[in-house]
């Protein structure tokens, strides 16, 4: 396995060559054109829960940023001979303007039976790619480890993935919550738990989830199936917000029904929640993140950069550590902590028995594991 520290940029993304601003072209046509069919087809295209507290006017004002930036960034591709990913970029931006560019008109909102998360998507990658990246080169752990790395693609589409399924994935979680746990939640509980202080409610909601993540996450390393829908997570050779990204279908699905049941059974108030949903986003984007803090004491309870850089470390004594995904005196109080003093890992990924790098192997691993291939180590 290679050390991440070599993972320079490439040839093709040095400055002045044109690389990045055509892979830029091609992200910002691809979610310009995104952007209008949700403007169009908001029914379908959109999470009802977020759409309620849209500024259309804000919404219009970046689109049309974007579409702008995607021009300029092709127009200088073309210049430089990226040729096909300008092209890619710049017709995606012709359909978007066709199709009523920034100026489309909202479509009919109606309730629909199903609804994908396009606009989920185009939010959280604007939104988390810029703050995170600004992140990482302000701070790195490895300054010369590239944004557009290797298998940065692949992530990518993990990244795409999950955040359409999103619409999905809440309702068949709702669905199996309040059919298979209604017996057991109480009224008297829900009353007690709504009762609390709002940061009360939140520190609780913080610590049952994180038992019911714990709990799911060791069976994960029990080996077995759950180990193999697992090990696409654990694939990845290096650590940056994208990698967040990568998880089985499977993985999604079982995880975030493990930590919708705590409070779906608690009922905790809706702001707690919604607050909660937002923190947990970024809190689990930022420990897979390129970034060096030091926290000091704060490590002795909290989940880290550092804390989870070990769980994905593909080094001895690492191995089937670092289960908590908020407070690390879980692992101390179980037996599962791991955390050098000052140091960080050198390598991530796992020995064997991981899929191949691209996306319908790590679909299939699970379930055909020769067939899906192994990582072809450097």
């Amino acid at each position: 396995m290679s050390d991440i520290s070599s993972d320079v940029i490439p040839s093709r993304f040095r400055v002045g060559c044109g690389g990045l601003s055509a892979s830029l072209c091609v992200m910002f046509g691809t979610l310009s054109l995104l952007s209008v069919l949700a403007f169009h087809f908001p029914a379908y295209l959109t999470i009802p829960e977020l759409r309620a507290g849209y500024d259309i006017a804000l919404l219009r004002a970046g689109l049309a940023a974007i579409m702008a930036a995607c021009g300029a960034l092709g127009l200088y591709a073309l210049m430089k001979g990226r040729i096909v990913p300008a092209s890619v970029g710049l017709i995606a931006l012709t359909f978007a303007a066709l199709m009523g560019g920034a100026d489309t008109p909202v479509g009919t909102v109606h309730a629909s039976p199903f609804y994908i998360g396009v606009d989920w998507f185009v939010i959280g990658l604007l939104s988390t790619g810029i703050v995170f990246i600004a992140l990482e080169k302000a701070a790195p752990l490895r300054p010369d480890q590239a944004v557009l790395r290797r298998e940065w693609s692949l992530d990518l589409m993990h990244f795409f993935i999950m955040h359409l399924l999103l619409g999905f994935y809440l309702m068949i979680t709702h669905a199996a919550l309040t059919h298979g746990l209604s017996w057991a939640r109480f009224d008297t509980v829900v009353t007690f738990i709504q009762s609390l202080p709002f940061i009360a409610q939140f520190l609780l909601i913080m610590l049952s989830v994180d038992l019911a993540e714990y709990a799911i996450h060791r069976w994960y390393h029990r080996g077995g199936f759950g180990w193999r829908i697992h090990a696409v997570h654990h694939s990845s050779e290096t650590m940056d917000w994208l990698a967040s990204s990568r998880l089985h279908l499977l993985e999604a699905l079982f995880t975030r029904t493990a930590s919708l049941a705590p409070i779906f059974l608690l009922g905790f108030d809706t702001a707690v929640v919604n607050s909660y949903a937002m923190f947990v986003g970024i809190h689990a984007t930022f420990i897979h993140a390129n970034v060096r803090f030091d926290f000091g004491w704060l490590e002795y309870f909290f989940v880290t950069p550092r804390h989870h850089h070990w769980h994905h470390a593909d080094e001895a004594g690492a191995h089937n550590t670092n289960f908590a995904v908020h407070f690390s005196f879980i692992d101390r109080m179980f037996g599962t902590l791991y955390m050098p003093q000052n140091a960080w890992p050198a390598l991530y990924g796992v020995s064997d028995g991981e899929p191949a790098p691209d996306y319908i192997a790590h679909l299939a691993y699970p379930f055909f594991p020769n067939w899906a291939g192994k990582r072809v180590k450097a």
